[in-house]
Order: structure tokens, then sequence, then C-alpha cells
């Protein structure tokens, strides 16, 4: 799958090269509805506007369809906003031209008139001061232009600029290939036998056929370009018969009056076309678009003109039309045909050519949407395609993540192992989509139940293998020794949990095996046998609740694991338990059917609420600096737990508490959940990444929290980004330990109600 960060600057670059009004599209789809080459499974331009809204640069040079827009105006005419997507599709076509030229020179052309103009110029110069040095004899008593210009050194210099020209055309094509096929495999075999889709799309452009009102442009089109490409064929490989002195009649003058012809006549017309502005295509002609014409009919004309004057029998007016014919044919076929207008009719072919391939190798998905049903329901095929989901995912900050694609893809049975087997790994389960869907669909219970179709079918990714199979043989994700669970907790005497005591405190794995979250797991023990908290611990019995197992879809790994527990826990005598970990919170809670109604579950943010509430924890002593909180979103979106972590951060004296721009319910993921936690991700496309980005910004000291994942996710952002001296991961029970004056003179012995109410204020 394709990732890349966001690029801000993208939809200015784009307005460089004459994209109109991009910031009032509104996604709507009118432009695909209306456009006769758009589909349903490739709905452009409107795919096109999004990712230049978005800032997506390596999704829009990954895209085909740039090149498969004809300009038939359709989208502009039923655009609800008065947008201009066609246009858009023109200047993407003039950007992406110019990401393909690794010269840069296509760049510069485009941007500044005076670059194109002057380079015209320069190379025309040079055409002339070759001829003035190096012509050959000067005959003035007839016509003897094989004299002046001898054909063979004509030839060669042809042969020279073709090989140019080739240079330039095929690195630039390698590049455009490399863009658009970088993450699709592709047998040779395949190449070849679709390569027909060039040249037929090359010659003919019969797609243009299927668009707007006037179906004759590909007709006049394709006779402009058999014209120019007979007239190249002449100069290049007959050149020795085309260029005679006599008047004796050759088979290849033929092609040359149609040639001339053609050039002559379509250029004239569609000149007319853009000066009047009879078409849609032509209202907002470039100067690159006006150029290649000029260059074109001036290039006809004054070998019209030359062969007229060869026929009067003027000798120096035929020499010196000839040189000028050459200073205009010659900078136009090296300076537009790889870097200008003309180079759309190479890429345009090849675009198409490799669009075909990569469908042609996509595989079809091996997910079927029956049982995906049959798991979660219909509720996903009444999805809108608003794009809510995407829009909130935070991966879209990161990299390029679309959920409404998969479901798209999977209610229309048109999924590829790509975008649908494959790209629901990528989901981190933070739930941003589900709570924000206006349709309320269960987007993350579609996402595992097609991880759990792959799951049952082998196909994992190879990432993901390690913790499952540990989850199967050591009962946690980590590969930890069962008889090492409890090391985290040094020399802590934690007491073994009887029915006398009111919680079991339950170690997440990542607690028990991850040594960042070390100082976290020591300091909640601590707090609750000074509060007077009667707690116990089943310790090396316990097994992993199995979060990770059942947000992977390995269903049978998790009924294994909650079955130990729930079994664990009801012959323990167990009525409530206490999490360190959300995702063990969530697990319990809402996903053991062995413990609803007899055995509940409290994550500890809630319990230590409560005691700072009830002045059984006391925070007394100042702990000078900044802070701010980072909510994991099992704790958050999934469970609805917000304020009670912030109200024992701001009881903290000296403490100051600074938001982050996205808190609480819009809360940015660490990127630890649903596996992403083994995700080898660059650092730089990792959620955690962006997260203490966004701390930093904030200038605070500390990042709090309450999730042993997003310290671990967390710190190993902070490493990545080399910002140790700048702000630390710190888990809530830390900083309020570093509060309470832990003496037992100031133990507090009173009673106090400490129900499990969630989420109420118990100040």
């Amino acid at each position: 799958m394709m990732s890349t960060r966001v690029d801000p600057e993208l939809y200015r670059e784009l307005a460089k090269y004459g994209a109109i009004d991009m910031e009032i599209c509104m996604q709507c789809g009118a432009c695909s509805a209306s456009c006769p080459l758009s589909s349903g499974t490739n709905p452009f331009p409107r795919k096109i506007y999004r990712y230049i809204q978005l800032g997506l640069k390596d999704k829009l040079l990954k895209s085909t369809e740039p090149w498969l827009c004809y300009y038939c105006g359709d989208c502009n005419k039923d655009c609800p906003r008065g947008a201009e997507p066609a246009e858009t599709m023109m200047a993407t076509r003039r950007w992406l031209t110019a990401q393909y030229d690794w010269t840069g020179l296509a760049r510069r052309f485009y941007l500044s008139e005076a670059w194109e103009i002057g380079a015209l110029i320069a190379v025309a110069l040079g055409i002339i001061v070759l001829f003035g040095l190096f012509h050959g004899p000067v005959v003035t008593d007839r016509v003897s232009v094989n004299s002046f210009a001898p054909v063979i050194w004509i030839e060669i210099g042809d042969l020279v600029m073709a090989a140019i020209l080739s240079a330039f055309l095929l690195s630039n094509a390698f590049r455009m290939y490399r863009f658009i096929m970088c993450d699709t495999k592709v047998p040779l075999w395949l190449y070849i036998k679709e390569a027909k889709a060039f040249g037929l799309n090359f010659l003919t452009q019969q797609r243009w056929r299927q668009c707007g009102e006037d179906r004759s442009r590909w007709l006049k089109h394709f006779i402009l370009v058999s014209g120019y490409l007979t007239m190249m064929m002449l100069i290049i490989v007959f050149i020795r018969w085309f260029q005679v002195d006599d008047s004796s009649w050759h088979f290849t003058s033929i092609f040359g009056y149609y040639a001339t012809g053609v050039l002559l006549a379509i250029t004239v017309e569609m000149f007319r076309s853009r000066l009047k502005k009879e078409e849609s295509l032509h209202r907002y002609s470039e100067f690159s678009d006006w150029l290649f014409l000029i260059l074109l009919f001036l290039t006809t004309l004054t070998g019209i003109m030359m062969h007229a004057l060869r026929l009067a029998g003027w000798p120096m007016g035929t020499y010196v039309m000839y040189v000028i014919h050459l200073a205009i044919a010659v900078p136009m076929l090296i300076i537009e045909v790889p870097f200008g207008k003309w180079s759309h009719l190479f890429y345009r072919p090849l675009a198409i050519f490799l669009a075909t391939v990569r469908e042609k190798a996509s595989k079809d998905s091996r997910v079927e949407v029956a049982d995906v049903m049959a798991e979660v329901g219909e509720t996903f095929m009444s999805c809108l395609q608003c794009g809510t989901c995407t829009s909130v995912c935070p991966w879209n900050q990161a990299i390029s993540y679309s959920p409404r694609r998969i479901l798209r893809q999977l209610a229309l049975e048109t999924g590829t192992e790509a975008s649908v087997d494959q790209a629901v790994w990528r989901c981190v389960t933070c739930n941003s989509c589900t709570v924000n869907c206006p349709r309320g669909i269960e987007i993350i219970d579609v996402i595992k139940s097609v991880r759990g179709l792959n799951v049952t079918a082998g196909r994992i990714p190879e990432p993901l293998t390690a913790p499952l199979d540990s989850l199967k043989a050591n009962d946690n994700p980590w590969d930890g020794a069962r008889a090492k669970r409890l090391e985290w907790a040094g020399d802590l005497d934690l007491p073994a949990f009887t029915p006398e005591h009111e919680y079991c405190l339950f170690t997440c794995c990542t607690t028990a095996y991850d040594p960042s979250n070390r100082l976290a797991g020591r300091a909640l023990p601590q707090l609750l046998e000074y509060a007077g908290i009667a707690f116990g611990t089943l310790g090396a019995d316990e097994s992993c609740c199995g979060d990770p197992a059942h947000k992977l879809g390995a269903d049978k790994i998790f009924l294994e694991l909650a079955l130990k527990n729930t079994d664990l826990f009801l012959r323990a005598g167990v009525q409530k338990i206490l999490t360190t970990s959300p995702h063990c919170h969530n697990a319990f809670r809402n996903h053991y059917d062995g413990l609803k109604g007899s055995v509940a579950s409290e994550h500890y943010t809630e319990l230590l609420d409560r005691l700072v509430s009830a002045g059984r924890l006391r925070p007394i002593l100042e702990v000078a600096g900044t802070v701010t909180y980072h909510d994991p979103c099992y704790l958050g979106r999934h469970n609805g737990i917000y304020e009670a972590p912030r109200r024992v951060l701001q009881s903290i004296p000296g403490l100051t508490l600074i938001e982050m721009v996205s808190n609480r319910q819009s809360s940015l993921c660490c990127g630890g959940g649903g596996g992403g936690a083994w995700d080898l991700t660059a650092s730089s496309e990792r959620l955690g990444v962006l997260r203490v980005e966004e701390a930093l910004a904030t200038g605070a000291e500390m990042i709090a929290t309450a999730c042993p994942y997003c310290i671990r996710m967390l710190n190993d952002a902070v490493r990545a980004l080399g910002v140790e001296d700048q702000i630390s991961v710190r888990d809530l029970s830390e900083l309020l330990m570093q509060s309470v004056m832990m003496k037992d003179e100031a133990r507090m012995t009173e009673s106090v109600d400490l129900g499990i109410d969630r989420e109420v204020c118990h100040v």
C-alpha cells in the first residue's frame, strides 16, 4: 500500500499550472456522474479533486485518471458549485508532465513563458549558427538544396535529434512507470500481451469518441497526429528521398502533400475554435497550448514557402527559407515534444496502457461479501459513501487510507486483494470512523470481519504472525514467559487475590513485558495500597485479555484466552477487575460474555479520580511543569472516559494542563491498537510521531496518558524524533504518585463509597 505524508503545498502547486476553483468542490460526485469515462470503481474527476484537496501528492503521482480526461466539459456544466473539474484535470496533466521530467525543464517551461520562449530562441539561434558555419557550397545558378545542406548531414542530424528526443521521452516515461506501478507486481508477459493498448490509443485516441457533443473531435485529432507522424517519418527515415532538388516525382511526395495539407488545415481549424471559444475545451487556453499550435503551423507554412521558392527557381530565397524552416521545426521538436504540450500524445496512451496492465494484474478480493454480512449483518451495505469515515481517519494525516473505499468495494463486490484484503490490516481500530458515521455503521466490525476471513484462510501479514503465535504459545503477544509475568513489579509485595479483596488488579501484557511501562505499572499498586484499597493479583495465572487477537480477527485465539480468564476470575471469586490498560477494560467489559452480570471491569483512572475526590489520595507535593493529556482511543472513543483522567491531572499542584488540538473524541490515535504496535511502517509515517509533534506544538514538557500501548508508541515516537530533551511520556499514576505524600501517618481511614459508576462528576 502506498503511504505518504500530506503535502500542504500541493494545492498551491496545482494552481500554478492552471487549476481553478479547487477549494469550492464539496465532493458531491456530480462531475463523476456526468463524466462518460468515469465508472463506479473509478470515480474521477472527484477522486482527483480529493487528492488535491487533501494534499495526497503520491496518490496523485500514481494516478492515471487525469490522462483519461479529454475535456468534453460535461463535468463543468453539471457542477452545482460552478467549479472547473476539466480545467483542473488539464492542469494536473501539466503538473504530472513536470513531475515525470527529471531535467526540471518541463516545470520551468510551464511556469515561465520567458523560459520557454528563451529556450526556443536559443535552439533556433543554434540551428542558424550551425548553418552559418557549416553549410555546404552555395549554388546560385540553380536551386541545389543538397549542395547547401548535404542530405547525409541532415540525415545524421535527424538521427541525433531522434536519439535526443527518445532519450528524454523514454527516461521520463520510465519515471512515469515507476510512479504509477510502484507497488504493483506485474509479470513481463502481461506487459507484452497488453502492449496493443498503447499502440491503439497512441494512434487513434479512441476513448475520445465517448466524450462530448462533438464526436468528430477525435477524428480531427487523429488526422492531425497522422499528418504529424507522417512528416516525422519522412524527415527522419526517408529524408534521402524526400529532400530532392529536381522536380521528378517520388512516391514520398504523396505523403508529404498529405502531411502538409493536414497540418495546415487542422491547425487553422484549431486556431479558429480557440479564438471563437466554440468549445469548452478552449475556454482557458494556456500559453503552452497556443505555442505548440503556432510552432506547428509555422513549421508547415515555412515548409510550403521553401517548396514554393524552390519551384520558383530562387536559390538564395530557398536556402534562407530552409534555414528558417529548420530554426522553427527543430526547437519545436526538441522543446515541445518532450517538455511541453506535445508530450501528452505519448503520456496519455502510456497511462492507459499502465492502467490496463495494473487492472489485469490486480487479483480479485478473496473475501466473500456474503460471509461478511453473515458475521456483522447488512448495515454496512447502507453506507452513503459520504466519506466521513475517511475524512476523520487519523491515517489520512500521515498516509492515504480510505475506509469508505473498503466499504464501497465490499458492497459492489469490486474489491481486489490490495484494496480490501490487504488494506484492512492498516486499520488501528481507533473507532473514529464509527463514532462519526452518520449511519451508525460499526466500521471496525466490518474491518475485523474481513481480517478474520483472511486469518481463517491463512493470509496474515508477516509482522502479525509473531504476536499471534506468541498468544497461542505463551498467552501473551510479546513472547514473554508466563513465569516472568510479575517481574515488572520488582521489589513490590503484591498480595495474591482472595475473595476478600475488593479489586483484582489485572496487569496488561504490555505493562508486564515492556520495559518502558514498568514505572507506570509500579506506581498504581503503591497508590492503591496507600489509599487503603483492598486489592490482589492473580499474577502468573493471568492470560492476555485477548484484545490483539480479537481486533486482528483471530477469533479462535481470542475465545480460548477469554475462556481461560473467565474461568480463572470466576473460580477465584473476582467481582471487580481493575485494569491498567483500556484495551483490557474494553475486552472484559464488552467482549467477555461469561463475565456479564457477574464480574465488573473498571479502568484505574476512574478509581483514582474517585480516590482523589474523596480525599483518600491527596496530591500535596508540587509537580512543576506543563502537561498535555493524550486520550487513549480505547479509553475515550471506545468507552467514553474523558474527564476522569483530566480531573486527576488538574488536582496535582504546580501542574498546568494544556490541551492538544486533537483531544477527547477527536484525539489522534497513537497507532498502537488493532495490531499497530507491531507495524513496521517507517517512523516518519507513524501516528505516534504525529501525536508527539502535536504535543510539542503546545509547549508541554510532558505527555500524560493512561494506556500501556500509548506509552510504548509515544516513547518510540519521541526517540524517532530525537526530542527526549524536550518532552517525556508519563503515565497518569506516575504523576499522581509524585505528588501524593506517601507516609503512613497521612493515610486516610474513613470509609468512602467507591462504587464503579463511570464518567460522572465525583467532585
